[in-house]
């Protein structure tokens, strides 16, 4: 059944992208790296990760450094050892060195979590202060976790609630999830909560699950109506 499921959620995600599809698999087909990744992204989106990693890897071969990091997450293990997440460190090196902005904010993961790299706080708010300035929306939520948590920095929840809109902007979930999470903890206005859900509404609708969770719940707790 959970086959089923992700075999029509992908025919859904690829029907409704047709013509992109099409024209991205022609142009993947004739060697534009660029748009194998982005084939790469349709079929992750689609929850098809083994289409999902070739299109990423021939992305990364062709020279597409996005193509390379995307694969890197891929190859990312859930919960491993050390030095099981050495080859995602490598392509995440590659393409961060490349001009892959999400390539960096990847491998700054690597060393805020100690995932395959010894823990270096600075370094790692280094990369997502590179990345974020070069646009990827997840280096500047990361960068906002750090500002949060005092890690490696003085805590500073105004420079977090930034960092954080920002990335909710740029369109990470996870941004938006954490943005609505700082306003919820205010509990300064009872109307700030439909703010707060908004947020966990948008970070549900980017593909974050605890957005849609806590949205539900707040749906319910305060009884707003659905939309």
């Amino acid at each position: 059944m959970k086959k089923l499921l992700l075999g029509l959620i992908l025919l859904t995600s690829i029907s409704l992208n047709a013509d992109e599809y099409k024209k991205n698999q022609i142009a993947c087909d004739g060697g534009d790296a660029k748009a194998c990744n982005t084939l790469g992204s349709m079929y992750d989106d689609g929850y098809d990760y083994r289409e999902a990693e070739i299109y990423y890897k021939k992305a990364c071969d062709g020279g597409n450094a996005d193509g390379c990091a995307n694969l890197g997450k891929r190859y990312e293990p859930k919960s491993g050892t050390q030095q099981q997440y050495s080859k995602s460190i490598k392509l995440y090196v590659k393409a961060c060195d490349a001009g892959s902005a999400i390539g960096c904010a990847y491998l700054g993961s690597m060393y805020e979590l100690a995932n395959g790299l010894k823990k270096d706080y600075p370094k790692a708010i280094e990369l997502y202060v590179k990345a974020c300035d070069a646009g990827s929306a997840i280096g500047c939520t990361y960068l906002g976790g750090m500002y949060e948590h005092g890690k490696g920095i003085k805590e500073d929840l105004l420079k977090a609630e930034e960092f954080y809109t920002k990335g909710c902007y740029g369109g990470s979930g996870l941004g938006c999830y954490n943005l609505g999470v700082m306003y919820y903890e205010r509990k300064s206005k009872y109307d700030e909560f439909s703010v707060v859900k908004s947020l966990f509404r948008e970070a549900c609708g980017l593909g974050e699950i605890l957005g849609c969770k806590n949205y539900r719940l707040l749906s319910k707790r305060y009884r707003i109506g659905e939309p």
